[in-house]
């Protein structure tokens, strides 16, 4: 869009399409640039496009309450004919980040391609954790999130039961969480898709998960257990349980025995990623890096 500027002290005639000027181009020229620096040193769209005079042509309340700050403005100076233009550029869509565009192609090429959707329920065990194991949670997730996005083949991630897991999602904020590219559910995982498709993992669970169907959705419980007690056993199991969700424990028997109430989610997500590439659950479980640092190496004893 050309803005015909009003007359300025230095005796310049309105700017429109091809202008005959009474001072030099060069002068043109400099006083043109002075406004562009003007125009790109205010705060918000709603000053940039008063500034030229556009306010009137945008109609759209959002765009000058919510979305002014969002917007890009861009403004050139460049030659016409014998004089100059001062163009301005608008676009009223936020550009994303190139890493989060990368996230959004990741995540879209593993729907298309049906991958398996891997669920962390968070509701169902926020308000037993303390303050320390809900942080502790909220990086779990953030190594989860960037490990996932790493695979060659990643999951569908899922977070679910947001509703009732307000302290996980606060902490959540300090890993820029909104920018992910997952499924954000205020439904835990039994109200966002049939019980038949869930597959609950549980250390306590009887049956062992030897394989991964189709259309299998992996629920991890969203829980970190600082203290190691007795009273965490079987925490997991009871929560399917009491939603008639069918459980599964990792094939570890003959591998590793752990010293502790659970694993990490991480450690988990990492085992089903392996176990997804290579088909070896002997495999997936010793080649998981997070047995093999801190906090699990130390409870941790291979067979």
């Amino acid at each position: 869009t050309v803005q015909s500027l009003p007359a300025p002290d230095l005796g310049l005639q309105p700017l429109s399409g091809t202008v005959v000027p009474r001072v030099p181009v060069c002068e043109q020229f400099t006083y043109l640039q002075r406004r562009a620096r003007q125009l790109r040193s205010r705060e918000t769209l709603h000053g940039r496009l008063a500034a030229l005079g556009y306010l009137s042509t945008i109609t759209s309340p959002s765009v000058l309450a919510g979305e002014a700050a969002a917007a890009r403005v861009s403004v050139r100076v460049q030659a016409a004919g014998s004089g100059a233009e001062l163009r301005l550029f608008v676009c009223l869509r936020q550009r994303q980040p190139r890493r989060q565009r990368r996230a959004a192609a990741v995540a879209a090429s593993a729907e298309a391609a049906g991958r398996t959707v891997v669920a962390f329920d968070l509701g169902s065990y926020a308000s037993a954790m303390t303050d320390a194991e809900v942080g502790a949670m909220a990086r779990q997730l953030g190594l989860c999130y960037g490990y996932n996005r790493g695979l060659p083949q990643p999951f569908r991630l899922a977070l679910c039961g947001l509703r009732d897991a307000a302290p996980v999602a606060a902490r959540l904020e300090a890993h820029c969480w909104r920018s992910w590219v997952l499924g954000r559910h205020e439904e835990p995982p039994w109200g966002t898709w049939p019980a038949a498709s869930l597959v609950y993992l549980s250390a306590d669970a009887e049956a062992t998960l030897d394989r991964i169907e189709a259309g299998d959705v992996l629920v991890i419980g969203g829980v970190v257990d600082h203290a190691n007690v007795a009273s965490r056993v079987g925490l997991a199991r009871g929560v399917a349980e009491a939603h008639a969700v069918r459980t599964a424990r990792l094939p570890l028997d003959g591998i590793v025995s752990v010293r502790k109430t659970s694993l990490t989610c991480l450690a988990v997500l990492q085992i089903l990623a392996n176990f997804a590439e290579s088909g070896d659950w002997a495999a997936a479980v010793r080649e998981a890096p997070a047995l093999h640092c801190a906090p699990m190496r130390k409870y941790v004893v291979w067979h």
